[in-house]
Protein backbone atom coordinates (compact mmCIF):
# COMPACT_ATOMS: atom_id res chain seq x y z
CA UNK A 1 0.00 0.00 0.00
CA UNK A 2 1.30 3.26 -1.37
CA UNK A 3 0.91 6.96 -0.31
CA UNK A 4 0.08 9.07 -3.45
CA UNK A 5 -0.63 12.87 -3.94
CA UNK A 6 -4.06 13.66 -5.78
CA UNK A 7 -2.07 14.70 -8.78
CA UNK A 8 -0.23 10.70 -8.71
CA UNK A 9 -3.73 9.64 -8.32
CA UNK A 10 -5.29 11.19 -11.83
CA UNK A 11 -2.30 10.15 -13.64
CA UNK A 12 -2.85 6.31 -12.13
CA UNK A 13 -6.44 6.43 -13.33
CA UNK A 14 -5.87 7.28 -16.79
CA UNK A 15 -3.60 4.21 -16.33
CA UNK A 16 -6.45 1.79 -14.88
CA UNK A 17 -6.32 2.54 -11.66
CA UNK A 18 -9.84 2.40 -10.26
CA UNK A 19 -10.45 5.48 -7.97
CA UNK A 20 -12.74 4.32 -4.66
CA UNK A 21 -13.91 7.26 -3.24
CA UNK A 22 -14.76 6.56 0.45
CA UNK A 23 -16.49 9.46 1.74
CA UNK A 24 -20.32 10.03 2.83
CA UNK A 25 -22.80 10.72 0.17
CA UNK A 26 -23.62 13.87 1.44
CA UNK A 27 -19.91 14.59 0.70
CA UNK A 28 -20.16 12.84 -3.08
CA UNK A 29 -22.98 15.25 -3.62
CA UNK A 30 -21.10 18.02 -3.10
CA UNK A 31 -18.52 17.26 -5.31
CA UNK A 32 -17.95 14.11 -7.10
CA UNK A 33 -14.94 12.34 -8.59
CA UNK A 34 -15.21 11.97 -12.24
CA UNK A 35 -15.71 7.98 -13.14
CA UNK A 36 -14.94 6.99 -9.52
CA UNK A 37 -16.48 4.67 -7.66
CA UNK A 38 -18.21 5.42 -4.46
CA UNK A 39 -19.19 3.21 -1.32
CA UNK A 40 -18.72 5.24 2.22
CA UNK A 41 -16.68 3.49 4.64
CA UNK A 42 -18.92 5.92 7.14
CA UNK A 43 -22.51 6.81 6.90
CA UNK A 44 -24.10 8.74 8.79
CA UNK A 45 -25.52 7.88 12.39
CA UNK A 46 -29.11 7.65 12.68
CA UNK A 47 -31.45 9.20 15.90
CA UNK A 48 -33.40 6.37 17.05
CA UNK A 49 -32.05 5.85 20.87
CA UNK A 50 -31.51 8.04 23.30
CA UNK A 51 -27.41 7.72 22.99
CA UNK A 52 -27.18 8.56 19.06
CA UNK A 53 -28.82 11.57 20.21
CA UNK A 54 -26.01 12.82 22.57
CA UNK A 55 -23.93 12.13 19.59
CA UNK A 56 -25.43 14.30 17.63
CA UNK A 57 -25.67 17.08 20.05
CA UNK A 58 -21.98 16.15 21.63
CA UNK A 59 -21.00 16.47 17.42
CA UNK A 60 -22.97 19.84 16.66
CA UNK A 61 -21.93 21.54 20.04
CA UNK A 62 -17.72 20.93 19.39
CA UNK A 63 -18.14 22.59 15.63
CA UNK A 64 -20.66 20.87 13.45
CA UNK A 65 -22.61 24.07 14.05
CA UNK A 66 -20.02 25.68 12.16
CA UNK A 67 -18.41 23.54 10.06
CA UNK A 68 -21.11 21.34 8.58
CA UNK A 69 -21.13 17.45 8.01
CA UNK A 70 -22.82 15.19 10.70
CA UNK A 71 -21.79 12.39 13.70
CA UNK A 72 -20.97 9.47 11.34
CA UNK A 73 -20.38 5.25 12.23
CA UNK A 74 -18.22 2.39 10.93
CA UNK A 75 -20.40 1.40 8.01
CA UNK A 76 -20.79 -2.52 8.35
CA UNK A 77 -21.74 -3.35 4.83
CA UNK A 78 -18.43 -1.19 3.27
CA UNK A 79 -16.50 -4.31 2.12
CA UNK A 80 -19.50 -6.00 0.61
CA UNK A 81 -20.29 -2.56 -1.37
CA UNK A 82 -16.61 -2.67 -2.36
CA UNK A 83 -16.42 -6.46 -3.71
CA UNK A 84 -20.12 -6.11 -5.19
CA UNK A 85 -17.98 -3.30 -7.66
CA UNK A 86 -14.96 -3.95 -7.85
CA UNK A 87 -13.13 -7.33 -8.13
CA UNK A 88 -10.09 -8.35 -5.87
CA UNK A 89 -7.25 -8.29 -8.88
CA UNK A 90 -7.72 -4.88 -9.63
CA UNK A 91 -5.43 -1.92 -8.84
CA UNK A 92 -7.32 0.69 -6.36
CA UNK A 93 -6.48 4.29 -5.21
CA UNK A 94 -8.57 4.90 -2.05
CA UNK A 95 -9.73 8.95 -1.81
CA UNK A 96 -11.47 10.66 1.07
CA UNK A 97 -11.90 14.62 1.84
CA UNK A 98 -9.16 14.93 4.33
CA UNK A 99 -7.50 11.48 4.06
CA UNK A 100 -8.07 9.90 7.27
CA UNK A 101 -10.76 7.19 6.53
CA UNK A 102 -9.45 6.40 2.51
CA UNK A 103 -6.15 5.18 4.95
CA UNK A 104 -8.55 3.32 7.45
CA UNK A 105 -10.30 1.43 4.21
CA UNK A 106 -7.35 1.07 2.53
CA UNK A 107 -6.26 -1.27 5.56
CA UNK A 108 -9.53 -3.31 5.05
CA UNK A 109 -9.38 -3.65 1.35
CA UNK A 110 -5.36 -4.87 2.03
CA UNK A 111 -7.05 -7.24 4.88
CA UNK A 112 -9.86 -8.48 2.34
CA UNK A 113 -6.70 -9.67 0.15
CA UNK A 114 -6.56 -6.38 -2.28
CA UNK A 115 -3.08 -6.13 -3.50
CA UNK A 116 -2.14 -3.26 -5.54
CA UNK A 117 -3.30 -0.28 -2.88
CA UNK A 118 -3.12 3.26 -2.93
CA UNK A 119 -4.11 5.99 -0.77
CA UNK A 120 -4.29 9.29 -1.05
CA UNK A 121 -2.32 11.42 1.66
CA UNK A 122 -3.93 14.57 2.58
CA UNK A 123 -7.26 13.98 0.77
CA UNK A 124 -8.90 15.87 -1.94
CA UNK A 125 -8.65 18.39 0.16
CA UNK A 126 -4.94 18.42 -1.11
CA UNK A 127 -6.01 18.30 -4.63
CA UNK A 128 -5.38 21.13 -7.35
CA UNK A 129 -7.84 21.59 -10.54
CA UNK A 130 -6.98 19.54 -12.98
CA UNK A 131 -5.38 16.91 -10.69
CA UNK A 132 -8.62 14.91 -10.84
CA UNK A 133 -11.67 15.42 -12.39
CA UNK A 134 -14.72 16.98 -10.65
CA UNK A 135 -18.75 16.50 -10.72
CA UNK A 136 -20.78 18.74 -9.31
CA UNK A 137 -18.50 21.74 -8.53
CA UNK A 138 -15.11 23.23 -9.61
CA UNK A 139 -13.14 22.40 -7.22
CA UNK A 140 -12.89 18.78 -5.20
CA UNK A 141 -12.40 20.72 -1.66
CA UNK A 142 -16.56 21.26 -2.04
CA UNK A 143 -16.94 18.45 -0.48
CA UNK A 144 -15.53 19.35 2.83
CA UNK A 145 -17.35 22.52 3.80
CA UNK A 146 -20.87 22.84 4.88
CA UNK A 147 -22.39 24.50 8.38
CA UNK A 148 -22.58 28.12 8.49
CA UNK A 149 -18.79 28.77 7.53
CA UNK A 150 -20.48 27.37 4.10
CA UNK A 151 -23.24 29.51 3.81
CA UNK A 152 -21.59 32.91 4.97
CA UNK A 153 -19.04 32.24 2.36
CA UNK A 154 -15.98 31.60 4.67
CA UNK A 155 -14.40 28.45 4.15
CA UNK A 156 -11.07 28.68 2.08
CA UNK A 157 -11.99 27.51 -1.73
CA UNK A 158 -14.91 30.44 -0.99
CA UNK A 159 -13.14 32.89 -0.28
CA UNK A 160 -10.52 32.29 -2.95
CA UNK A 161 -13.13 31.87 -5.60
CA UNK A 162 -14.35 35.33 -4.48
CA UNK A 163 -11.04 37.16 -4.89
CA UNK A 164 -10.77 34.94 -7.92
CA UNK A 165 -13.97 36.49 -9.26
CA UNK A 166 -13.95 39.89 -7.15
CA UNK A 167 -17.84 39.49 -6.52
CA UNK A 168 -19.78 38.14 -3.89
CA UNK A 169 -22.63 36.22 -4.46
CA UNK A 170 -26.28 37.89 -3.33
CA UNK A 171 -26.90 35.27 -0.87
CA UNK A 172 -23.28 35.31 0.87
CA UNK A 173 -24.36 39.60 0.99
CA UNK A 174 -27.46 39.17 2.18
CA UNK A 175 -26.48 36.74 5.06
CA UNK A 176 -23.22 39.05 5.90
CA UNK A 177 -26.46 41.75 5.85
CA UNK A 178 -28.28 39.86 8.45
CA UNK A 179 -25.38 39.02 10.88
CA UNK A 180 -24.38 42.94 10.78
CA UNK A 181 -28.08 43.25 11.67
CA UNK A 182 -28.36 40.72 14.18
CA UNK A 183 -24.43 41.98 16.18
CA UNK A 184 -25.81 45.55 16.03
CA UNK A 185 -29.17 44.52 18.03
CA UNK A 186 -27.06 42.84 20.75
CA UNK A 187 -24.57 45.69 20.94
CA UNK A 188 -27.83 48.09 21.54
CA UNK A 189 -29.50 45.24 23.77
CA UNK A 190 -26.43 45.05 26.26
CA UNK A 191 -26.11 49.06 25.86
CA UNK A 192 -29.38 49.58 27.13
CA UNK A 193 -29.76 47.38 29.51
CA UNK A 194 -26.37 48.21 31.10
CA UNK A 195 -27.59 51.67 31.37
CA UNK A 196 -30.84 50.57 32.91
CA UNK A 197 -29.33 48.37 35.36
CA UNK A 198 -26.88 50.98 36.39
CA UNK A 199 -28.97 53.55 37.01
CA UNK A 200 -31.74 51.13 39.08
CA UNK A 201 -28.34 50.60 40.83
CA UNK A 202 -27.40 54.17 41.55
CA UNK A 203 -31.13 54.62 42.65
CA UNK A 204 -30.87 51.87 45.57
CA UNK A 205 -33.56 49.34 43.32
Amino acid sequence: MKSVDAKTAGALQKEGWVILDVRPPFEVAKAGVAGAVTVPVFIQEGFDNLPAYLKHASWFGMGGWWLGGAHMKPNPGFMAGVAAQIPAGSRVVVACQKGLRSLAAAEQLARAGYGDLAWINGGLDSAAPGDLGVVGAPDLRYGGIGGLSARLGMTDVQREQSVASTTSSPSTTLMYGALALLAGDGIWFLATTGRELLARAGSGQ
